[in-house]
């Protein structure tokens, strides 16, 4: 047999072998219903739901995550302990073939979507592998959680079965702690998540949800999902408990306090308005460190049930634990206050 003849048919034979055993490693994995195929080999994550970036991390692919929907001076804290997140693209606008241009060019082998993502059915035709997930309670959570440790791999499952655990024994415990307390000395709490306009927290929210969980009352339980409001609607609520969340902005404890459209409210006059902690993701809303905010708010709610409870040395163990990341006392303060690093 001639040389080359003998070259092409190794060649063939070695791509059949290869093809063959790229087909095997593919799992199919459960998403919301369906039967997904992953590929085998997941070295390279995009990933549009922001808050969904912390999850791959926390479940050990944060080095493979090459395009995203976030940016450091957003996040700041995920880049610090993230540091590969610099390498990563920032696209997934709503629409614009620029977009489009940056994820084909990131070439990623898996795609995390919320399920209502504008450019999902664009993604899944151009042949990425695209897994769409979202949660409006723990329920949904600790699902997408599992999924999401499902599709990345065994190592990444036994993480995600892990921090399930924790959280569901962190919910007890609060569970627990506040049994029997009458509806009438549970403190009406009110959530904002934007200054200008005024922007609350309704039901149907993972907001409302922990609200409850933490033996609160939601003051704009009476609104579906997020909406803007006016400040004569506060003073009409007059929330026991103000929570100020602004993901997008940076603003001090001093600026909350001294707005007046809050400090006439109870809250305002007993010292009751709060900065909700920011770490690599807000600690109030659709991230793994939901776990670190039900602890917070219990407290903040209740500090006579919770005593002797230390969420700075709690936090300083779960980024140990979940992240990875040896977080400094200091550096857990700086976070639970809404401070961003030193070197921002």
């Amino acid at each position: 047999m001639k040389p080359i003849k003998i070259f092409t048919t190794l060649a063939f034979l070695l791509f059949f072998f290869v093809a063959q055993e790229s087909r095997a490693q593919v799992r199919k994995v459960d998403v919301n219903g369906t039967a997904v195929a992953i590929p085998g080999s997941i070295n390279r994550i995009a990933d549009a739901w922001p808050a969904h970036n912390m999850v791959v991390y926390m479940l050990g692919y944060g080095d493979r995550i090459v395009a995203t929907s976030l940016n450091k001076r957003m996040w700041p804290w995920f880049y610090k302990i993230n540091p590969a997140m610099e390498k990563a693209v920032t696209t997934f606008a709503p629409s614009g073939d620029k977009s489009m241009e940056e994820l084909i060019k990131a070439k990623p082998d898996i795609v995390f979507l919320t399920k209502i993502h504008a450019n999902a059915e664009a993604i899944r035709n151009l042949g990425y592998t695209v897994i769409e997930l979202s949660f409006s309670d723990f329920d949904g959570m600790r699902k997408c959680v599992l999924t999401t440790g499902d599709v990345l791999g065994e190592k990444a499952k036994q993480k995600a079965v892990k921090y399930v655990e924790y959280l569901d024994s962190k919910i007890n415990k609060i569970q627990q702690s506040l049994a029997g307390i009458p509806e009438r000395e549970k403190p009406k709490v009110l959530h904002i998540t934007a200054m200008s306009p005024l922007t609350v927290s309704g039901r149907n929210m993972i907001m409302d949800t922990w609200i409850k969980l933490c033996g609160g009352i939601n003051a704009a339980a009476s609104i579906d999902m997020s909406k803007q409001v006016s400040p004569e609607q506060i003073l009409v609520w007059n929330p026991d408990i103000i929570i100020y969340a602004g993901a997008s902005t940076v603003i001090t404890e001093q600026d909350v306090l001294s707005n007046p459209a809050l400090n006439k409210t109870k809250a305002g006059k007993t010292g009751r308005i709060y900065l909700n902690p920011k770490g690599l993701f807000s600690w109030d809303r659709y991230s793994v460190e939901e776990a670190l905010q039900i602890q917070w708010a219990a407290q903040k709610f209740f500090p006579e049930r919770f005593r002797g409870f230390d969420i700075v040395a709690e936090t300083v163990s779960f980024y140990r634990e979940f992240f990875d990341y040896p977080l400094t006392g200091r550096e857990a303060e700086m976070i639970i206050k809404g401070i961003p690093p030193d070197e921002l």
